[in-house]
């Protein structure tokens, strides 16, 4: 048997002293390995030191998630965040029509993922292992398909109230403004005279939150300096007050830039807001004056706090598509 390798596994530990023969003891598997190598192949230590702990961790934990069982509220927020996904996508009629036809057959479904797509899982996490068990009961099913239908119900209704502000805002104020679901006129700072006003919208909580301010006022030409003009409005108490930006709120100029929106000359200024708690984000605004109007428009956006989550990047994107929808004649 010289110069072949065999391996004795035993229940308890093994003390052996190596002599012309290298010994090592795999300490990760629930019973002790030891494994015999012959003098002439040496050990290759980064494999057993690294490499056998991490498929042995990572197999463990494959076994650990397939044995336990989704609590309510992790089904709740995974089938808020599939229901979410859907309905951003607007693929609620296919999605309804898909679990739907798959519901009779999910136990046997999510089975055979577990077979033939368990072994692969380890990539993902315990993400890929929660989905498949989330599926294995039918009543998960039909809560999604709820879900997915309230949700649509919802956004509809925003649909439908963000138009008729876009309306309003058209009749009240001489510009038009697109405004997306979950957008709302906020008419406790909303006001329009005949030579100024301005105008103040609030996003809801649930979608992360946010704050857009349209000023405007009659002007004869273009203001020498947009930027000392922008500088001038932020100093304004109903600016603040639309962008909910308290006295004690630090704002700090990040960048600014000269660009043009819809053929007009505009600038473009970016602040960080910070409060006193910590709290910080994003605050953007635009300066154009539109020579057809006459009227100099300072368009502002305040985020939510921000945490440098992905998702963020999706809501300082809806803030600045209402900017622009804006037609300002």
């Amino acid at each position: 048997m010289l110069g072949t390798r065999f391996e004795l596994r035993l229940s308890g530990s093994f003390p052996v002293e190596a002599h012309s023969r290298h010994i090592f003891h795999h300490q990760y598997w629930s019973d002790p390995v030891v494994t015999f190598i012959p003098a002439s192949k040496r050990v290759d230590e980064t494999f057993y030191g690294r490499v056998v702990p991490a498929y042995v961790s990572a197999r463990r934990a494959i076994v650990e998630s397939f044995a336990r069982e989704l609590t309510a509220e992790e089904e709740a927020r995974m089938m808020d965040r599939i229901a979410s996904e859907v309905i951003k996508r607007r693929l609620e009629t296919v999605a309804i029509m898909f679990l739907e036809s798959i519901k009779p057959m999910s136990y046997v479904g999510s089975q055979l993922a577990m077979v033939f797509v368990g072994p692969f899982l380890a990539v993902f996490g315990d993400l890929g292992i929660n989905y498949i068990k989330f599926f294995d009961k039918r009543e998960n099913v039909e809560k999604l398909l709820q879900k997915i239908e309230e949700q649509t119900k919802i956004r509809d209704e925003e649909e439908k109230k963000a138009k008729e502000d876009g309306k309003l805002i058209s009749n009240r104020f001489r510009f038009r403004l697109d405004l997306l679901p979950g957008f709302s006129l906020r008419e406790d700072v909303t006001r329009c005279e005949e030579s100024s006003g301005i105008l103040g919208i609030s996003r809801k909580e649930s979608d992360g939150g946010g704050f857009v301010a349209i000023c405007f006022e009659a002007a004869e030409s273009s203001p020498p300096n947009l930027l000392e003009a922008i500088s001038a409005h932020f100093e304004r108490e109903d600016l603040r007050q639309a962008l909910v930006l308290s006295q004690d709120t630090i704002l700090r100029m990040v960048k600014s830039d000269g660009i043009k929106i819809r053929g007009h000359q505009a600038c473009a200024v970016t602040y960080e807001w910070r409060e006193p708690a910590g709290r910080n984000g994003i605050a953007e605004s635009y300066g154009l004056w539109c020579n057809k109007t006459r009227r100099l428009l300072i368009l502002s956006m305040k985020t939510g706090p921000l945490s440098g989550a992905k998702v963020e990047k999706d809501q300082i994107r809806d803030l600045r598509i209402v900017f622009g929808s804006l037609k300002c004649h």
